[in-house]
C-alpha cells in the first residue's frame, strides 16, 4: 500500500459515513426530525384551506446555482421515509449547473410543503460545503496532499459526508473515534510530568481506547522533534500524526526535512491546520504535507442556492 493510500485510510472514515452504517442512519433522522418538529411544532397554520392541501402534486428542487451536489443520498431518504415519491439523475459529488433539477418529488401537497424549507436547508449547506471542498481539492491535485475537514461542523456527520461528496477526507468524526492531543491538552499534560505525562497519555490512549489514529499539536520545531521522538518511541500499528499548527510553508519543509533525516518521516503522518485558504493551500500542499485540514470547509460556507417549485 503506497503511503497516498494509508493516508486516506487513516483520515477517510468511510465505514461510519453513509447509509449503510446505522448509527450514521439514526443520526441523519434524529437530526432532521429535531429541525423539521422545530419548524412545525403545532402545525402549518398557512394551510387554508386544509382540503386544498391533501390533493397530490409534484415539486422540482431547482439550481439557481452552479456547486456539487452533497447530502441527495440522505434527502433522498428522508422523503421516502416520509411517504413521498422521488426522481433523480443526479448523484453526490456530481457537478449541478443553474435551472438543472436536482430531484422531483411527488406526493401530498400539504407534505411537502411542511418538508419544504428543512429539506432547502439541509441540502443547500451540504452542496455549499462539498462546492468549497472541491475548489481546494482542485487547487492541491498536482500533488499527493489531500484536504480535510475539521469539527467546526453545524450539523456533525452531515457536514463529513458533504466534505467526502466534494473530494476531501472525512478526519475524526468526533472526539470517540480518533485522539486529538492539541494544546490545552499538552498544557494539562505538562503540568504534572512535562513529555513523560504526554508519553503515558499517547501510550494509555493506544493500550486502552484502540483509537483509528492518535495525533499531537505541535506549535515550533522543538516541539515538532519532541513529540516525534515520543511517537516513534510507542511500539503500535495505530496511525500516528503531527499537526504543524500555523507553521509557514518553509518552516514544514523544514520540519519534513529533519524527520527524513532522522528516519521517523515513513513512521509518522503530518498535518498542516491554522488558517490556511484557497489562496495559499497550494503552497502548503507543495511542502509534501500528508493533509491539510481546514475549517473553511465548514465554519462559514455559503450555502448553494438552491429553489423548490410546483
Amino acid at each position: 500500500m503506497s503511503r497516498r493510500e494509508k493516508v486516506k485510510k487513516c483520515f477517510d472514515n468511510m465505514e461510519q459515513i453513509g447509509l449503510h452504517n446505522e448509527h450514521y442512519t439514526k443520526y441523519i433522522e434524529d437530526t432532521f426530525q429535531r429541525s423539521l418538529d422545530h419548524d412545525i411544532q403545532q402545525g402549518d397554520i398557512s394551510q387554508v384551506p386544509e382540503e386544498l392541501y391533501k390533493k397530490t402534486t409534484s415539486a422540482d428542487i431547482i439550481a439557481r446555482s452552479r456547486g456539487i451536489v452533497a447530502g441527495l443520498d440522505e434527502i433522498l431518504y428522508i422523503l421516502q421515509s416520509k411517504g413521498l415519491e422521488v426522481e433523480t439523475g443526479n448523484r453526490d459529488g456530481e457537478r449541478i449547473d443553474i435551472h438543472e433539477i436536482l430531484l422531483t418529488v411527488s406526493g401530498q401537497t400539504g407534505q411537502i410543503l411542511k418538508l419544504e424549507r428543512t429539506i432547502l436547508n439541509f441540502i443547500q449547506r451540504l452542496c455549499g460545503i462539498a462546492t468549497r471542498t472541491k475548489k481546494y481539492a482542485d487547487k492541491i491535485k498536482h500533488t499527493e496532499t489531500f484536504v480535510i475537514g475539521t469539527r467546526k461542523t453545524m450539523w456533525g456527520l452531515w457536514d463529513k459526508r458533504a466534505v467526502q461528496c466534494g473530494g476531501g477526507l472525512t478526519h475524526r468524526l468526533g472526539l470517540y473515534d480518533a485522539a486529538m492531543l492539541k494544546e490545552n491538552h499538552l498544557k494539562i499534560l505538562k503540568q504534572k510530568n512535562g513529555y513523560q505525562a504526554i508519553r503515558n497519555s499517547i501510550q494509555s490512549i493506544i493500550d486502552k481506547k484502540n483509537p483509528r489514529f492518535v495525533e499531537v499539536e505541535v506549535t515550533d520545531l522543538q516541539e515538532f522533534k519532541n513529540i516525534a521522538e515520543i511517537l516513534v518511541s510507542i511500539n503500535s500499528n495505530i496511525p500516528k500524526v503531527i499537526m504543524l499548527d500555523h507553521f509557514s510553508p518553509v518552516k514544514i519543509k523544514t520540519a519534513l526535512a529533519m524527520a527524513q533525516d532522522k528516519n521517523f518521516y515513513d513512521k509518522i503522518f503530518f498535518e498542516a491546520s491554522g488558517n490556511i485558504n484557497i489562496d495559499t493551500i497550494a503552497d502548503y500542499a507543495e511542502t509534501g504535507v500528508d493533509v491539510i485540514s481546514s475549517g473553511a470547509l465548514t465554519h462559514s460556507v455559503k450555502s448553494l442556492d438552491l429553489s423548490m417549485l410546483f
